[in-house]
């Protein structure tokens, strides 16, 4: 009897052991998944959000596998991680894969062949957890993304294994990518024309001495282009506002179709619109402003009620071809855009429908010219 006694003691002891081994790890487990939980509340924006996903993650979770898959049907998920310069990882870090997200929590055994799509075409994880990112807005179908968690421990996520903390991890990154979402269309708004869609003055003003201090590190030309449609106050006066919209909206769809992705094309206010260029010389800039004016001068804008119009503009154009050592990214912009405006003044006073070009000694910009 003593003996019994002693033995269901000892196995009292053990259990008990490795229940307090169990409460201080999910203690230690609660601590880390609180310490993310802040970090992506306090994220200043999407790329933050995505990289404490799948990078910092993996590394405090001691996990095989982490996957943050997203649907990005828009393209503004893209988008903002292009900007961060962040690129897409198969199965870690994916947009729009080609796989339909769970619309339900799983957690159990790993099935390479009904698992392994999710995982980048993995096949050496044991067991598996998948969370969806639940959208918070009504109406919208489908989730946002599902996170991937994967261990080669059989029972990390076993069958029954708990999963509070996951899906409370995976409910507070649904809510943060989409604040993130919301704040990125939020300024968006604030610096995009209403009626162009292309950027505003206070867009160009805040990447002008970006684009001035990207071109001095690389030490690569920086053009800057303005752009003026000809006699525009006429075309108010004798065809009305409404026309007057029409042309300016023309004009922009023109001049978008003949800049490339990563030039900066804004409208800078009335019928004015400027162009940043990057890693372009003198000649081959005004080889762009040619063909810009020639998409606007030979072809008459279309208007609703049937009739044609004649539109033409003109435009200034300056260049940085080299940087001093000693230019401040602030001022070299200020410059450059005043020298292409002062060359804009010369192509209207000089007969509009044409382009100039900032002379050399402009004594604005030393080294500008074309």
């Amino acid at each position: 009897m003593a003996q019994d006694l002693e033995l269901e003691n000892q196995r009292l002891r053990n259990q008990l052991r490795n229940l307090l081994r169990e409460a201080r790890e999910n203690e230690r487990k609660q601590d880390r998944f609180h310490a993310l939980e802040l970090k992506l509340v306090a994220a200043s924006g999407l790329a933050e959000i995505v990289t404490l996903i799948s990078r910092a993650l993996p590394r405090t979770s001691r996990l095989e596998h982490v996957g943050l898959l997203l649907t990005d049907i828009s393209g503004e998920i893209g988008a903002e991680l292009a900007r961060a310069g962040i690129a897409e990882v198969p199965g870690q870090l994916e947009l729009n894969p080609p796989v339909r997200l769970p619309g339900g929590v799983y957690a159990g055994p790993f099935d390479a062949d009904r698992h392994g799509r999710y995982c980048g075409g993995r096949r050496d994880l044991a067991s598996l957890a998948m969370l969806p990112l639940r959208r918070g807005s009504e109406g919208q179908s489908g989730p946002l993304g599902v996170l991937v968690f994967g261990s080669r421990d059989p029972a990390r996520y076993g069958m029954g294994v708990d999963t509070y903390f996951l899906e409370r991890l995976a409910a507070i990154t649904a809510v943060c990518i989409e604040n993130a979402l919301n704040l990125s269309r939020l300024r968006d708004l604030g610096l995009t024309d209403a009626l162009t869609g292309l950027r505003n003055r206070r867009y160009f003003d805040e990447q002008l001495p970006l684009e001035c201090q990207r071109a001095m590190r690389e030490q690569v030309p920086l053009s800057c282009l303005f752009v003026d449609i000809d006699r525009f106050k006429s075309i108010n006066d004798v065809y009305g506002h409404p026309v007057g919209d029409q042309v300016i909206r023309d004009v922009a769809q023109r001049l978008s179709r003949h800049v490339r992705p990563f030039d900066l094309l804004a409208r800078y206010g009335g019928e004015e619109f400027v162009i940043l260029l990057g890693r372009l010389d003198g000649s081959a800039t005004r080889e762009v402003a040619e063909r810009v004016r020639l998409a606007v001068a030979d072809d008459p804008v279309r208007l609703e009620d049937g009739p044609e119009l004649e539109v033409s503009i003109s435009l200034g154009a300056a260049v940085c071809a080299r940087w001093g050592e000693n230019d401040k990214h602030t001022d070299a912009g200020r410059r450059l855009v005043e020298a292409a405006d002062l060359a804009l003044l010369e192509a209207k006073q000089s007969g509009r429908n044409r382009v100039v070009m900032a002379a050399p000694r402009s004594g604005l910009f030393g080294r500008l010219g074309g």
